[in-house]
């Protein structure tokens, strides 16, 4: 399923698949650079690159995994002639596709980016894997709930751009809680995206910053996600047949 989606959507021509790995690359190196050419070399005491890459690399793929969602189904409704092939395969390939090239792209930035001594390596890489995966889980289960919406309602994928830019401001990609105050802090934390960012954070900042975070909470929130999604999966299956 990954290998189909794969050669689906960037075909055996040119480069074909390492596609998946540089297109978020190259958004994130863009960014990266115009923050290094435009703003102040540090940023409430954090070097103003490292900043930049735990910003727009977990942004990158929370917009990747759900993003890739909208209208998959209607998409690929021929792979149901396959009786071992359910909605939940099709869903779960394209998330494991989206979050592999993601995740590639951010070890090989990193790799490149400490090797020209421009950013030093993760502090604590258990946090900073742990930030990761959870943003992986959190971004799959909204995935499956706009895979299902998109199905329903084409207006789905019309809004769906626009709220992604609403939310972005309160998404914890530009800020940190630390930064806050004392009264707003506590608001910010019930987003889940924001306990991604600052696990992320601990782990390639360490001690130059101070994070916020529930550990538990961002997963149990993507866990939920992927429940309603795996429920309303059931009976979209009849809907698509009925088409």
């Amino acid at each position: 399923m990954i290998i189909r989606d794969v050669m689906s959507h960037y075909g055996r021509a040119n480069i074909g698949f390492l596609w998946i790995v540089l297109e978020p690359l190259i958004l994130a190196a863009g960014v990266m650079t115009i923050w290094h050419t435009l703003k102040p070399s540090f940023e409430h005491g954090v070097p103003i690159l490292r900043m930049a890459f735990t910003c727009y690399l977990p942004l990158t793929l929370w917009r990747h995994l759900t993003n890739s969602c909208l209208g998959l189904l209607s998409h690929s409704y021929g792979l149901l002639y396959h009786r071992r092939i359910t909605l939940v395969d099709i869903v779960i390939s394209r998330l494991a596709l989206e979050a592999m090239g993601t995740t590639t792209a951010l070890v090989f930035a990193y790799l490149v980016l400490a090797a020209a001594d421009l950013i030093e390596l993760p502090a604590d890489p258990s946090w900073a894997v742990a930030g990761w995966i959870s943003m992986i889980v959190l971004a799959g289960g909204m995935g499956f709930i706009l895979t299902i919406l998109s199905e329903y309602s084409e207006a789905t994928q019309r809004f769906v751009q626009p709220m992604q830019y609403l939310m972005l401001p309160l998404s914890g990609a530009f800020f940190m809680v630390d930064w806050l105050p004392t009264s707003s802090q506590s608001i910010a934390l019930l987003n889940p995206t924001v306990h991604c960012y600052e696990m992320f954070r601990a782990g390639v900042l360490g001690d130059a910053v101070v994070t916020h975070f529930t550990p538990w909470y961002p997963a149990l929130c993507g866990l939920v996600l992927f429940a309603i999604g795996l429920y309303g999966l059931d009976s979209l299956r009849s809907k698509l047949h009925a088409n």
